[in-house]
């Protein structure tokens, strides 16, 4: 019997749609992604490396699960539904034949589906290339053995896993529900694992607890590079083997389990109905029924219609399984909310803006998941229960049965909408924050969530009444929703006018609300709901009612159905959802411009192509900037007047500019009171949506005309009228930098040259363009353009800065420079900005809103005043800000010369803004960074302190000494900032408690460079962040240690004198910091600054033994240490090269048991701190010390860069 239940099986899922549905579902998905690379692919990975094979093996099975689901969990359940009972029991069926029979043509069937993993993948590499998304080289070869190797070990044990669990439980509990729950209860649970592994580096619980290993295969390729990752498959060894034999064991011990478990008796029995009728006959009784007319019209219906949306209700709110699910998503929401956001290993207050920006990230679909699993319990309940059969006959008509369906349904969706404002509400109780922004909760109640939730609920309805099948609903709706989720992510295609349900994205904040955003969603959202105006209108006209079930059958029910009032009503959404689209599309792409990914590519193409040629045209210096700007917030609206100077400092004449005025609305330029004659040299067709606007675009960028060419050392004034203004709104997010609550003024001015940063990155669509290859921009530290001009930009130099800015009477302006007069008139409030003497460089800025502000003065040679300006909500670390700058201003003053400004001033912006913005005696943080963060623990790092003395030590290190356009000359801006940062860490917390500050900058280095595909540099040569940050940070900082704090200092000051405030080439590049390093550092040490800086050195010290004995005197220990010490250099090929002669200064350290100070933070005790010149190999130390030791290590304050820093200390 085996054999004839298993064909049957499968020969039953084969003759049904569902199965193909499944599998077409998951192969275009598949497809797509492969033929259009929307995947994480590293520059140099093929799209069909072995690695993202791997990758989409365990995150499709991971999705798949549902789809696992709906095939393991209805063979069992469809024998009690259609009542089988007397056939199975009457006929020879064996237990094993009826339980493996089901299961493995079920498993088959599953696998059938999964096919369409490695088919999706192949034919996606072959249909990328030949259809022009991608280019062929982006993919490798199609090897067999890549494919089955994941499939086999990968996707193969995931379905196996979830496959015995379905169907395990269906068998256990005999209700399909309970694989709703428990597919819900797993993908719920697997993303809380998620957030576990992100805050654990214990590579063996990420690799263990993870039951569709997608975790570990990330884990597995953290240190790969580009090459391994297109060549290797993923070594089932260790821990990674250990995984899969766990969960398959799982797996096997659920489905064993079931079957021994498993009684046919007991399976067919089921649940006597609470309603049944006892066998005994019921005595008869004689009942008086009244004559008359009995009505089915009017109130009829209306009293139907609510007794029967009560009983929907109550259908639902009865379901033990529907608490189950909500409770999980409630409490997988309490958690995330809970846990709340973090930066730098500190969590944020738990703001209402905070906790409903989460719960718009993570918890829609889960809503979405509940919506459509009920839509299609409700819809489908006739048949269950068997009151289809007797549907016809009964006299409600057709909406009111309908109605009372849809109406439940959008009860349950509005139900849903009260989870995030509960849950934000008590949670924020819970945790003693009582700072309730209500305003916030209801925005994200009716204005975000309830039109989102009511479009789930029409869109689950039609796709169940359309289908008219329960779980291929479920499938074809979780595929699209899945689908237009990652079609909008991943950028490929965004017109929200075609995705169902979406809306501009937008942010809500604390300073600004949702601002002018709001506008453009209720839009979006009248439109949508319109929208599902139309499908509730085909729904109903399709809506099954009794038992017919031929699509034909209905066709021809729409015709009767679609009468006089149905029409009339179509009509009149028609008219409404008609103007509605075309007002959204007159604004989005006739007043606005957009343009697809595609569109902006071949945009950039273009330009460059173009304009390229202008690239090599000299510019000039601005050395003056006098403007006026005039900002209206509650307009959204700039406009500004710059007189500007500009110096001709090149050796021949200009006659023309590249201007480019992307960023602004309009913009004039004058000469003598004289408009500049320009042309237009570049122009786009028109987008492919903006079928109304005129067939050429032109750009933006405009070349103007000197009548008579400047000449060299000759200056010219430049007037600039320029307007920044907004007409309606666009598909995306716009006008970010003038927020009625929060404005980041730039200049308003059109940026000048051809700027490269534009052009295409990618080097397959390069290519394809016929355009060359895009190098990696290296200018020699010799380089005479280089070293002539800044890294701010060609036409950056030394410029006074006069500014006289305007806003609305109740915000406040802040800008680079002294404030010298303040007033207000005709309602506004304005601010005069001067920064003449010595000047300033580029950028400029000035932020804007509705500040409270925070004063102190420090004095130094002269008093320099620290503002803080804040939103009235956000005063938490007001004083950690404060402090930063207070200690900074008086140790960089001493260390590295005079603070030559008469104010600093730090600002928090809109959370459109960059996360930290530096400008010449200003600082900025946007609101989610820093000012929220709540430091509950003392052995937190506060980086609100480090950061905070970086920037300010950046007022030395670029806005005194500017770097030149150089290789390496970012050490001076980024690398200098960050060691000085390290250095007031220090002060503030003690030498000895360093050793995980040190840590994290290296981390970000260390991690990066195992997967770098060019070659590293020295860092005199840093041309990346990770090079001339963190690790310029701890090598300037391992130096301080060598040579000595006075030693550095001096050298530090000499550079910063020497290169201050130069308006005159050459300016300051890393060979000239290096020079004065070299000149402070004593022969003896030498090797280290050449090995940090000249060369790349990695060491690998390892503890390899300590232990410690008592001497019997005085509390004195003698320790035994073994080590192992290690250089190597790395090639121009990447290779090491071991530094067998080393000899080089290196500490031992032996440290007591840590203790708390008054503040409970973790202080660090070194019984002995010790640096001996060690050679290559191994090394063995006896020490004597004084108190019980408890750990001890080999450069154990991470001081030198070590390939594993985490193998030089060892406990006792």
């Amino acid at each position: 019997m085996f054999w004839k239940i298993f064909l049957f099986e499968i020969q039953n899922r084969l003759r049904r749609p569902a199965i193909y549905l499944y599998f077409l579902a998951a192969l275009i998905f598949t497809i797509g992604s492969f033929a259009t690379g929307s995947l994480p692919v590293g520059e140099k990975e093929n799209i069909n490396s072995p690695y993202l094979i791997a990758m989409w093996c365990s995150g499709i099975t991971m999705m798949m699960m549902l789809v696992s689901s709906f095939i393991m969990g209805t063979p069992l359940y469809r024998d009690i539904e259609y009542n089988t009972k007397d056939y199975y029991l009457t006929y020879p069926i064996t237990k094993p034949g009826y339980f493996w029979g089901r299961y493995l043509g079920s498993f088959m069937c599953m696998l059938f589906i999964a096919t369409s993993i490695l088919i999706g993948i192949f034919i996606g590499s072959k249909l990328g290339p030949a259809m022009g998304w991608k280019d062929a080289r982006q993919y490798g070869p199609n090897n067999l053995f890549y494919y089955l190797y994941p499939f086999f070990t990968i996707a193969l044990p995931n379905l196996f896993f979830t496959s015995s669990l379905f169907f395990g439980l269906v068998a256990i509990m005999r209700n399909v529900k309970v694989i709703y729950a428990g597919g819900i209860l797993l993908f719920l649970g697997y993303f809380v694992s998620i957030f576990f592994f992100q805050h654990t580096n214990n590579a063996t619980v990420i690799n263990l607890a993870d039951p569709f290993m997608l975790n570990g295969v990330r884990l597995a390729t953290n240190d790969s590079s580009s090459i391994q990752q297109n060549t290797t498959v993923i070594a089932m060894t260790g821990t990674i083997l250990l995984n899969r034999i766990i969960w398959s064991g799982v797996g096997l011990v659920i489905l064993l389990y079931t079957y021994f478990t498993f009684s046919f008796e007991r399976f067919f029995s089921g649940k006597r109905d609470k309603a049944a009728i006892d066998n005994e006959p019921a005595t008869p009784k004689k009942t008086f029924v009244p004559s008359g007319d009995t009505s089915f019209k009017g109130s009829y219906n209306r009293k139907t219609l609510v007794n029967l949306t009560k009983i929907e209700l109550l259908n639902i709110i009865r379901d033990n399984y529907f608490w189950i699910i909500l409770s999980a998503g409630v409490f997988f929401l309490g958690f995330v909310f809970w846990m709340g956001n973090n930066d730098n290993g500190v969590p944020e207050f738990p703001r209402t803006v905070m906790l409903m920006g989460i719960f718009n990230s993570v918890f829609p679909f889960f809503i979405f998941f509940i919506i459509i699993f009920y839509t299609g319990e409700t819809l489908h309940r006739d048949r269950i229960t068997r009151y289809a059969y007797i549907n016809d006959s009964l006299p409600p008509p057709n909406w009111v049965l309908n109605g009372s369906k849809l109406i439940t349904l959008l009860i349950l969706g509005f139900g849903l909408t009260l989870i995030p404002l509960v849950t934000g509400f008590v949670v924020q109780t819970a945790k003693g924050f009582h700072n309730y922004n209500f305003p916030v909760y209801l925005i994200y109640m009716f204005i975000v969530t309830l039109p989102s939730l009511l479009e789930m609920v029409v869109f689950s309805y039609a796709v169940h009444v359309l289908i008219n099948n329960k779980f291929v609903a479920h499938g074809i709706g979780v595929f699209f929703w899945v689908g237009v989720f990652f079609l909008r992510s991943s950028g490929i295609f965004n017109y929200n006018l075609l995705l169902y349900s979406y809306t501009p994205w937008f942010g809500v904040s604390d300073m600004d609300g949702m601002g002018h955003m709001m506008a453009a969603v209720n839009w979006f959202n009248l439109y949508w709901l319109l929208f599902g105006g139309l499908l509730i209108i085909l729904s109903t006209l399709f809506y099954y009612r009794g038992v017919i079930s031929s699509f034909k059958e209905r066709l021809q029910l729409v015709s009767e159905r679609f009468d006089k009032k149905t029409k009339l009503f179509t009509t009149v959404l028609l008219l409404c959802f008609l103007p509605v689209a075309a007002y959204i599309y007159y604004n989005v792409s006739y007043l606005n411009n957009y343009t697809m990914k595609t569109e902006d590519d071949d945009r950039a193409i273009i330009y460059e192509k173009k304009l390229k040629h202008f690239a090599s045209l000299p510019l000039p210096k601005i050395t003056s900037v006098k403007m006026y700007a005039d900002i209206y917030p509650d307009k959204q609206a700039q406009y500004v007047k710059a007189l500007l100077t500009v110096v001709n400092k090149n050796n021949k004449p200009i006659s023309q500019m590249l201007l480019d005025g992307d960023q602004l609305t309009d913009y004039d330029i004058k000469l003598n009171g004289q408009a500049m004659p320009f042309t237009s040299p570049l122009v786009y067709h028109r987008a492919f949506f903006s079928w109304f606007r005129s067939k050429n675009d032109t750009a933006a960028y405009r070349l103007y005309q000197f009548k008579k060419p400047l000449a060299p050392g000759d200056s010219v004034e430049l007037e600039i009228n320029s307007r920044v203004t907004y007409k309606g709104f666009a598909n995306g997010l716009y006008g970010e930098r003038l927020l009625y609550n929060g404005t980041i003024f730039t200049g308003g001015l059109p940026e000048l040259g051809y700027d490269d940063d534009d052009e295409i990155n990618s080097p397959y669509v390069r290519k394809k363009a016929g355009l060359p290859p895009k190098e990696e921009e290296e200018i020699a530290q010799n380089d005479p353009e280089g070293v002539n001009n800044l890294k701010s930009g060609k036409a950056s130099d030394l410029f006074s800065f006069d500014l006289t800015i305007s806003t609305s009477g109740d915000q406040t302006m802040i800008s680079s420079g002294e404030l010298v007069k303040q007033w207000k008139q005709n309602g506004r409030n304005y601010f005069h900005f001067v920064q003449n003497q010595p000047g300033m460089y580029a950028p400029l800025a000035a932020v804007g809103a509705k500040y409270v502000i925070a004063k102190d003065t420090v004095q130094l040679a002269h008093p320099v005043n620290i503002s803080i300006y804040y939103d009235p909500q956000h005063s938490w670390n007001v004083s950690r800000f404060m402090s930063a700058y207070q200690d900074g201003l008086h140790y960089f003053n001493t260390a590295y010369g005079p603070y030559p400004f008469k104010d600093i001033r730090l600002a928090e912006t809109s959370p459109y803004g960059p996360r930290t913005g530096s400008f010449s005696s200003l600082d900025t943080y946007a609101e989610y960074y820093a000012w929220c963060a709540h430091f509950d623990d003392p052995n937190e790092t506060d980086y609100c302190y480090y950061n905070t003395t970086q920037q300010l030590a950046q007022q030395w290190w670029r806005y005194q000494v500017a770097p030149n356009n150089t290789v390496g000359s970012l050490n001076i801006a980024e690398g200098l900032a960050q060691y000085s940062a390290l250095v007031m860490m220090e002060k503030k917390y003690g030498k000895d408690n360093m050793k995980w500050i040190t840590m994290d900058q290296l981390w970000f280095y260390l991690f990066v460079r195992r997967r770098l595909e060019e070659p590293e540099h020295p860092l005199i040569r840093s041309n990346t962040w990770f090079e001339w940050g963190g690790k310029a940070a701890v090598a300037l900082y391992g130096l301080r240690d060598m040579i000595g704090e006075d030693s550095i200092n001096a050298a530090l000051r000499e550079f910063k004198n020497a290169y201050a405030f130069k308006s005159k080439p050459p300016f300051a590049g890393s060979n000239n910091l290096y020079a004065y390093l070299q000149k402070h550092t004593p022969d003896s040490l030498k090797y280290f600054l050449e090995d940090t800086w000249q060369k790349i050195t990695l060491y690998d010290n390892k503890l390899l033994d300590v232990k410690a004995v008592p001497t019997g005197k005085n509390n004195e220990y003698k320790v035994t240490l073994n080590t192992e010490v290690a250089k190597v250099y790395i090639d121009s090929k990447g290779n090491d090269v071991p530094a067998l002669k080393m000899n080089d200064y290196i500490t031992i350290g032996i440290f007591a048991a840590d203790s708390k100070n008054k503040e409970g933070r973790t202080q660090v005790h070194p019984l002995c701190l010790k640096r001996y010149k060690l050679a290559h190999g191994r090394h063995a130390f006896t020490l004597i010390v004084k108190g019980k030791p408890v750990r001890a290590g080999i450069d154990p304050y991470s001081k030198l860069i070590d390939r594993n820093p985490n193998d030089n200390m060892k406990d006792f």
